[in-house]
């Protein structure tokens, strides 16, 4: 039974060493909190097996089991919570309130009645050995149960996670699984099953758990307690290194020298008062490259960040961008992106990481201040080099944990602010790290501002697009309107003129409600088109991707720019396989990539002619692909125009007829929602778009 001591006796300390270390890193946080409440359930279970593996009575066994019994209550628990609070997601109060009281409940049933545990007989090796009770399965239930809703809730959100995150995500996820299922072993031996090997295999699989969750912690900043880790190993490598010099230096004097001691231990201090700084920063250096701070090339990530963002047209990925790189390479503590709304005149936190909370400063705060006349990055550290700093700009600086504050200039416009926290290896930002910062700050602040001036443009188009309709809405209204109001005029001017007088009531009131019925039809009618005509005009504020039906999508667009293409005797044809399977994207961005194809494509026709829509089923790639062409009959496009026709603010129409952002546009929202554009064109017979989008799952 020697090994089962061991493994538990490694599992309590352990465990319960991981507890006190995550608790006093963050005792305020929610996922510290937890952690450590499950990293001390499992210590009871871990000090529980020890105690059971020499319990030699069935006293002893009762004590033991009960002991095992409460941390497994309650590991599922706690390990559920820190899964929530880890994914930053709320649990409602009756939730809360069902599994504290299970806990409680369960706590209760273990220490005093014999209904999950009873009997201890000697049996499978051990000396005594409890019996199943008959509620011993409720604990099994709960603890599946756990381990299911932790488990599928962790694998999900590594499903759509990127970055550290899907690292951090995906370890805990196989700590939790090998954990809970080496764990779930030892319960068939209440009812006489020692799995064999399993049971012995499985001792091994709780502490191999948590080697897995602490190599996350290391490498991938689960938890965020690395600046502790690198503090205790770099002083515990600093003191051996010390000790041990201190000691062979005055051993050895002793030996070889008469009167050595004194002259060791002075030696030895001369020693280590010039080596103790050099060893700390050697030490330093050598966690950071191992375990934190890989070293990293500046040239090569100004470079890569460059080719990745500068041509990028999209907000959201260029700040999810380069808080990733941040992350990567200085492993800032906390990070916040402000960008400048102009319409309140503050610059408001876009994306932070490491706050928990939004950030927001006026246009005339004393940062935003200082960095409009500085237009350089100002580090904390170095405060009161700056000429007549003030208080205020000391405290703002402090409200924010801010380390550097970074502004982002365009054409001497601070148009954001990048603050930076403390490193979490607790070093000072190097003369180095200033300098890589600005040039990505100058980099950063033109990928900004270029993103945002296409997207005010492509807002722009959007309104112009929506006036080119009003004809069209204008006609489609018009109609149940007129019968509306004609309808309603033959019935008034029926009743004033007295043809009802002879009339029998049953016949009045048949012949109202018919009149009503056709009102109501028109009404819904008007509601059907004023409807499909707001959500095409209200912008999206973020993407969400569903279920989407492109003959339903074609259609609704088609109801809103129909009849000005009629107006322009242009002939819509359809060709629509079917069944056609749905796609998975965002119903507006799919109408707007209609709309604007379909506009150009009427545009492009000077007098008669017609646009065929067609869509099918698989491409020449992929017969999981949904295709859809839309060809019109117009003057075609040149060979060699082809290529800058998704150019943004290209364009081939006359001044004041188009902001050369429409195919732009179309191509970002198409390749948002994983589909691909490509085109044919020949002067004088017509263009064809190709759309083609993956079938949803």
């Amino acid at each position: 039974m020697g090994y089962y001591t061991f493994v538990g006796l490694i599992i309590f300390i352990v465990s319960l060493s991981t507890a006190m270390f995550v608790y006093f890193k963050g005792p305020r946080k929610k996922i510290n909190i937890y952690y450590s409440l499950f990293s001390v359930a499992v210590a009871v279970y871990g000090f529980g097996f020890y105690t059971q593996a020499l319990a030699k009575t069935p006293a002893q066994e009762i004590i033991a089991i009960r002991i095992i019994l409460l941390g497994t209550i309650f590991i599922p628990i706690f390990f559920l919570l820190s899964v929530y609070a880890l994914l930053d997601e709320k649990i409602s109060f009756a939730i809360i309130c069902s599994i504290y009281s299970t806990g409680i409940i369960f706590t209760f049933i273990n220490f005093f009645t014999s209904h999950f545990a009873q009997n201890p007989i000697p049996k499978l090796g051990f000396s005594y050995l409890f019996q199943a009770g008959p509620l011993y399965p409720l604990i099994a239930i709960e603890y599946a149960i756990g381990l299911w809703i932790s488990l599928y809730k962790t694998f999900r959100s590594y499903q759509i996670s990127a970055g550290i995150k899907r690292n951090q995500l995906k370890y805990l996820f196989w700590a939790g699984l090998i954990g809970f299922t080496g764990g779930s072993v030892g319960f068939a031996l209440g009812y006489n099953v020692n799995l064999y090997p399993l049971n012995p295999f499985s001792s091994y699989c709780v502490p191999f758990a948590i080697i897995i969750i602490a190599y996350a912690i290391v490498r991938h900043q689960l938890l965020e307690i690395e600046v502790i880790i690198r503090k205790t190993l770099v002083f515990a490598s600093l003191f051996a290194i010390v000790f041990g010099i201190f000691v062979g230096i005055t051993l050895a004097l002793q030996q070889f020298i008469v009167g050595g001691g004194l002259l060791g231990l002075a030696i030895s201090s001369i020693i280590i008062i010039f080596a103790v700084r050099p060893l700390e920063d050697f030490l330093t250096r050598v966690t950071d490259k191992y375990l934190f701070q890989r070293k990293y090339d500046y040239k090569q990530i100004l470079r890569s960040f460059i080719d990745e963002v500068i041509t990028e047209l999209n907000l959201d990925r260029i700040i999810n961008s380069t808080i990733e790189l941040l992350d990567k390479t200085l492993h800032p503590a906390a990070t916040a992106m402000l960008l400048l709304n102009k319409y309140e005149d503050r610059y408001m936190s876009y994306k932070t990481t490491g706050y928990g909370r939004d950030i927001a400063l006026g246009s005339s705060s004393k940062i935003a201040t200082l960095l409009k006349a500085t237009k350089e990055i100002f580090p904390v550290h170095q405060f009161e080099k700056y000429v007549n700093p003030t208080d205020e700009l000391k405290r703002e600086m402090e409200g924010l944990n801010a380390e550097l504050a970074i502004p982002l200039m365009l054409h001497n416009d601070l148009i954001g602010i990048m603050i930076l926290g403390k490193k979490k290896s607790d070093e000072e930002y190097t003369k180095e790290d200033l300098d890589i910062l600005t040039d990505l700050a100058r980099t950063e602040a033109i990928a900004v501002g270029n993103a945002q001036l296409f997207a005010e443009a492509a807002q722009n188009e959007r309104r112009a697009a929506i006036g080119t309709l009003a004809a069209g809405i204008n006609h489609e209204v018009g109609n149940p309107l007129n019968i509306i109001n004609t309808k309603m005029q033959v019935y008034l001017m029926s009743l004033d003129g007295g043809l009802y007088k002879n009339k029998k009531t049953d016949e009045i009131i048949n012949e109202s409600k018919d009149i009503m019925n056709t009102c109501l039809k028109q009404t819904a009618r008007i509601s059907d088109i004023t409807k499909k005509l707001s959500n095409f005009a209200r912008p999206s504020k973020e993407f969400k991707p569903e279920l989407t039906d492109i003959e339903e999508q074609i259609d609704d667009t088609l109801s809103v720019v129909g009849h000005e293409l009629e107006l322009e005797r242009i002939e819509i044809k359809k060709n629509i396989q079917k069944p056609l399977s749905r796609i998975s994207a965002d119903k507006r961005q799919i109408q707007q990539i209609f709309f604007n194809i379909i506009k150009n494509a009427a545009q492009a026709i000077k007098e008669k002619g017609t646009i065929e829509i067609r869509a099918y089923a698989g491409s020449e790639n992929n017969s999981d692909n949904i295709v859809i062409e839309i060809a019109d009959s117009g003057d075609g496009i040149p060979e060699d125009k082809l290529e800058m026709i998704y150019e943004p603010f290209y364009t081939t129409k006359e001044a004041g007829k188009g902001t050369g952002l429409g195919l732009s546009i179309v191509r970002q929202l198409v390749w948002r929602n994983k589909g691909d554009i490509k085109v044919r064109s020949k002067v004088g017979e017509g263009t064809t778009f190709v759309l083609t989008f993956p079938k949803a799952a």
